[in-house]
């Protein structure tokens, strides 16, 4: 997907400010995640919808970071023509213990294929939570986790392989009548996991 197609799905324009492009992204996934689909709806239509909007964020986020801005840069045009394909790289060795949280607080870079990521996850999910959802295929995974004088939250996470790893993208809702905490906590409670497993 490139940035062009990643601001349509997430109904964005260049410009916009990445705190604004969270707020889309985590309304378009409450919308189309596959629990929330209505009785009789087509769940798997409405996971493969949450993964193309999973998708789209982690290019726009990409494009922003590669930016060095904090608003959505211009799609680059389309190319003049066809380039010769590109050798192949040769892999690296998975170096599993290169766990850590970026600044932003709600992705967490893991030097892992995504299998192997998803698999992480969910083991140090299960140690500082509840498992409520699974999708091995499409990467999604949800948590339960309750916080100590607050709430019950539902912690949504969704992996997008790359190069060299899987990011794991994270996204909180309060499921009982109190206001989300924030998410960092449970960023840190999941990196922390990760790297005693690692």
């Amino acid at each position: 997907m490139d940035l062009a197609e990643a601001l349509e799905v997430l109904q964005l324009r260049p410009g916009t400010p990445m705190p604004e492009v969270r707020l889309a992204y985590r309304s378009l996934v409450r919308a189309a995640h596959p629990d929330l689909a209505a009785p009789g709806a087509d769940r798997s239509a409405a996971t493969a919808r949450t993964a193309r909007i999973t998708t789209a964020f982690a290019v726009v986020r990409r494009a922003v970071l590669d930016a060095g801005t904090d608003t959505v840069p211009e799609p680059p045009p389309p190319p003049a023509a066809a380039r010769a394909p590109e050798e192949p790289r040769r892999p690296r060795p998975w170096e599993v213990d290169a766990v850590e949280a970026d600044s932003d607080g709600d992705t967490i870079a893991i030097a892992a294929p995504p299998g192997e990521a998803y698999q992480l996850l969910l083991e140090a999910g299960a140690r500082i939570g509840g498992i409520g959802y699974v999708d091995r295929r499409l990467g999604i995974l949800e948590l339960i986790v309750r916080f100590e004088g607050g709430p019950s939250c539902s912690v949504l996470i969704t992996l997008q392989g790359r190069a060299f790893g899987t990011d794991a993208f994270c996204t909180m809702d309060s499921i009982e009548a109190a206001p989300t905490p924030a998410l960092r906590p449970v960023v840190e409670a999941l990196v922390e996991e990760l790297t005693r497993r690692a």
